[in-house]
């Protein structure tokens, strides 16, 4: 347990780059928007994707941690599994407090202040938001927790067997989704998979990225037992 909270401390001595930078992009990005709903006069409801932010910038740290970080780690002894456990635990422990502040952001806007009082719809979405607070916690943390792996496997993967190996993924993945498009667009099969695909909601939707998520994680460690450091 020593060991896994020590590589969480690794990971946390970048205070700008697991704090500051995105929640002061997500700032920046909400106060443009308020200035601009404002100046349209609150007549209107502004809705943005500008919270979208966060998330690629979850993903973004997930591509980027392995490199950061696992040398150093590993160059100090630090066993793999200890350094994926614990950079999991980070990705587990930011996600929640990430998606807690939304949710709170979230009720605020749409319960305490009226929209910001000049008709901005930035934490609170529909669809994206049409569930109990719990329920929005839910799907924030998970579709978080999601991009972060987003970023981490194809990462480990890279770390394992370098640029080619990424690329041979990439081009699979690639060939895979084009097949599958064909398919749909020859079949026709479009208008029932959108039609599938609008009865669930997002705290369903999230439910669904929960067995992906562990997969990736999965697919991670394997990566990263062999992996070079």
């Amino acid at each position: 347990m020593n060991r896994v909270m020590s590589v969480m401390a690794i990971h946390t001595r970048d205070k700008l780059g697991l704090i500051i930078l995105p929640w002061g992009i997500l700032a920046l990005s909400f106060v443009v928007n308020t200035i601009i709903a404002a100046l349209l006069g609150g007549n209107v409801g502004i809705y943005t994707g500008g919270v979208a932010s966060i998330y690629i910038y979850m993903l973004v740290v997930g591509a980027l941690i392995i490199k950061e970080t696992f040398p150093f780690a590993v160059g100090f002894s630090v066993r793999r599994i200890d350094y994926f456990l614990g950079t999991m635990a980070l990705a587990v422990a930011v996600s929640a407090a990430y998606a807690f502040l939304l949710s709170l952001l979230s009720l605020t806007e749409s319960n305490l202040t009226n929209n910001w009082g000049v008709g901005l719809h930035f934490f609170h979405l529909p669809y994206w938001s049409n569930s109990s607070l719990i329920g929005q916690f839910w799907t924030y943390f998970i579709v978080m927790l999601f991009c972060f792996m987003l970023g981490f496997a194809p990462a480990s993967l890279y770390r394992r067997f370098g640029m080619l190996g990424l690329y041979a993924f990439m081009g699979a993945v690639g060939v895979v989704s084009s097949v599958l498009v064909l398919l749909a667009t020859y079949r026709q099969w479009w208008g029932d998979i959108f039609t599938w695909l609008s009865q669930w909601s997002a705290v369903q939707f999230a439910w669904w990225l929960v067995p992906v998520t562990l997969i990736g994680a999965l697919g991670s460690y394997v990566l990263l037992r062999r992996a070079s450091a």
